[in-house]
C-alpha cells in the first residue's frame, strides 16, 4: 500500500514566454517545474504501481496554468486513440489534470485529453460529485509518438476561482513565514491516467475504491507566488435570425410556409472581488445549447435533464441541496431545480388549430455566487420570466389565452466549511412568485411558493 501520511508535493515555476499548445514538448522553461510521476493503480490491481510511467510539469505566468504530460508506453502501437465530441469520454486512453484552486479539500476543476485531443472538462464538488454540463474555456493539445504520447494544457486563471493570501505574516525575509503568509498560493491536484486496454486507472496521489473521497486525497501544488486572479469582465451582446420552412395546412390560420424569428440580448459577466462573480443576463438565448437525451418516462416521477445553459452553470456546485429525488440516470438530487426557469409553459391550448411557444422566455437573471477565503461559498438568483400566451382558432373563431403567468424565480444559498473542508453547514431558500390572471384560467398553480432547509456535512477521524 502507498504512503498516505503526507500528501505529495509539486513545485510549479513562473515561465516569462509561455509555451506553445501543440503537444510537443519541446520548450526548455519545462525542465524549470518539479515532475510528477510515480502513479498508483485505482484499478484494477488498487495500490500497486501503475503499469506504466508517467511524468507531468506544471508552469504558469500572469494569465494562466500550463501543464506538460508524457505518457510513457512500452507498446505505443497499442495505445486506444478514439476520436470523439468534446465532453465525450470515449473508450480511449486519458490523461486528467484536477486542481483544487480553493483549496476546501471538496471542490476542483478537471480537465482531460486523450491522445487524439479530445477535450473534457468536469467540475467535482462535495469530495467526490462531478458535473460534466460545466464547460470552461481553455486549450490542449495531443500527440503519439515511439514513446507513447504527450498531451500539453493551457488553463486560464479566468477559468479557475481562487482567492488571493495576504503577506502581512512574511516579513522581510520571504523565508521566515509560512507559504500562505508570504503571498504564495498552494493550491491541490491530482492526476489521473487511465490505460483503455488494461482497464487501469492510477493516480499521483494515491486514490483507492475503499476510500469513498476524491478532493480530499489531492495532493499539493507550490510556487505559485505573486499571482492575481484576472481582472473578469465579459460582456456578450448576440443578435440572432433565423427562418422555419415548413409544409402545413393551407387552412391553418398560424401557418406560414416561412417563419422568421428574431432576437437580440446579452450575457454579462463581472468580477466583483476575487472571491465572487456577478453574473447577468438579457433576453437570453439558449438556441445553441446541446439538445436534451431523447428519454420515454414511464415513472410517476419528473425526468431531471442536466443543466447545460451557459448562465445557469455558473456556480452551479453552490446552488445544489441534496434531497433524493430523482429517476435513473438523470435523476437531479437538488431542491433547486433550474431547468424550470424557462421551461415549457405549463397551460394547454384547445382549438381545431393552435398555436404556442415550445418554451417561455426569460426576460431577465442575476445571479451573485462565489467562496470567500475564510470558507463562505454564497449563491444568490433572480429571475423574472414572460407571461406566454397561446393562441386558436375553433369553429372559425380565433382567440387567445394564458398559458404561462410572469413569474419571478429567486435562490439564496449559503455554506461554510469548518475542519478544512471536512465538515460544512449549510442552508437554501427558494421562492417563486406569480402574477395570474384574473380571468382564473391558471389558477390551478399557486401564486407563492416557498422552500427551505438546512444540510450539514461530517467526515468523523482523519476520514
Amino acid at each position: 500500500q502507498p504512503d498516505r501520511e503526507r500528501p505529495p508535493e509539486l513545485q510549479t515555476a513562473r515561465v516569462e514566454r509561455p509555451p506553445a499548445i501543440d503537444g510537443v514538448l519541446g520548450e526548455p522553461g519545462w525542465q524549470a517545474a518539479g515532475v510528477a510521476s510515480g502513479f498508483t493503480q485505482m484499478r484494477p490491481d488498487p495500490g500497486a504501481p501503475a503499469t506504466q510511467r508517467t511524468e507531468i510539469r506544471i508552469l504558469h505566468d500572469d494569465q494562466a496554468i500550463y501543464v506538460a504530460a508524457r505518457m510513457f508506453d512500452t507498446a505505443p502501437d497499442s495505445i486506444v486513440a478514439q476520436l470523439g465530441r468534446r465532453d465525450d469520454e470515449v473508450y480511449s486512453d486519458w490523461i486528467y489534470v484536477a486542481i483544487d484552486s480553493y483549496f476546501d479539500h471538496r471542490t476542483a476543476f478537471a480537465f482531460g485529453l486523450n491522445p487524439r485531443g479530445v477535450m473534457v472538462d468536469v467540475l467535482l464538488h462535495n469530495d467526490t460529485e462531478d458535473d460534466g454540463s460545466w464547460d470552461a474555456v481553455w486549450e490542449g493539445a495531443a500527440r503519439r509518438d515511439e514513446q507513447g504520447w504527450t498531451a500539453e494544457f493551457r488553463i486560464p486563471l479566468s477559468q479557475l476561482r481562487f482567492n488571493v493570501p495576504e503577506t502581512d505574516g512574511c516579513g522581510a525575509d520571504p523565508g521566515t513565514g509560512d507559504a500562505a503568509a508570504c503571498g504564495e498560493l498552494v493550491w491541490g491536484v491530482n492526476f489521473l491516467r487511465k490505460i483503455a486496454r488494461h482497464g487501469e486507472e492510477s493516480f499521483w496521489a494515491p486514490t483507492l475504491p475503499e476510500d469513498g473521497r476524491l478532493v480530499s486525497l489531492f495532493g499539493e501544488l507550490h510556487g505559485l507566488r505573486d499571482l492575481e486572479p484576472p481582472r473578469r469582465l465579459e460582456v456578450m451582446p448576440y443578435a440572432v435570425a433565423s427562418a422555419t420552412a415548413a409544409p402545413g395546412e393551407a387552412e391553418d390560420p398560424f401557418y406560414h410556409d416561412v417563419d422568421p424569428f428574431g432576437g437580440m440580448g446579452a450575457d454579462i459577466k463581472a468580477g466583483v472581488t476575487s472571491d465572487l462573480t456577478l453574473t447577468a443576463t438579457i433576453n437570453p438565448d439558449f438556441g445553441q445549447v446541446e439538445a436534451d437525451p431523447s428519454v420515454v418516462n414511464l415513472t410517476a416521477f419528473e425526468t431531471f435533464f442536466p443543466e447545460k445553459r451557459p448562465f445557469f452553470v455558473e456556480g452551479v456546485d453552490i446552488f445544489r441541496f441534496g434531497i433524493g429525488l430523482g429517476d435513473g440516470d438523470l435523476g437531479n438530487e437538488s431542491l433547486f431545480y433550474s431547468r424550470r426557469i424557462g421551461r415549457a409553459p405549463q397551460g394547454d391550448v384547445d382549438g381545431d388549430y393552435t398555436d404556442y411557444p415550445d418554451a417561455t422566455t426569460i426576460l431577465g437573471a442575476a445571479k451573485l455566487s462565489g467562496k470567500t477565503a475564510s470558507g463562505w461559498s454564497i449563491g444568490v438568483l433572480d429571475a423574472l420570466t414572460a407571461s406566454e400566451y397561446g393562441r386558436y382558432e375553433l369553429d372559425g373563431v380565433e382567440g387567445e389565452t394564458p398559458i404561462e403567468p410572469l413569474t419571478n424565480y429567486g435562490v439564496a444559498r449559503v455554506i461554510k466549511d469548518f475542519r478544512a473542508g471536512r465538515s460544512a453547514v449549510g442552508g437554501i431558500f427558494t421562492a417563486t412568485n406569480r402574477s395570474l390572471p384574473e380571468s382564473g384560467e391558471l389558477d390551478w398553480l399557486r401564486r407563492s411558493a416557498y422552500t427551505g432547509g438546512l444540510d450539514v456535512r461530517h467526515r468523523f477521524g482523519g476520514d
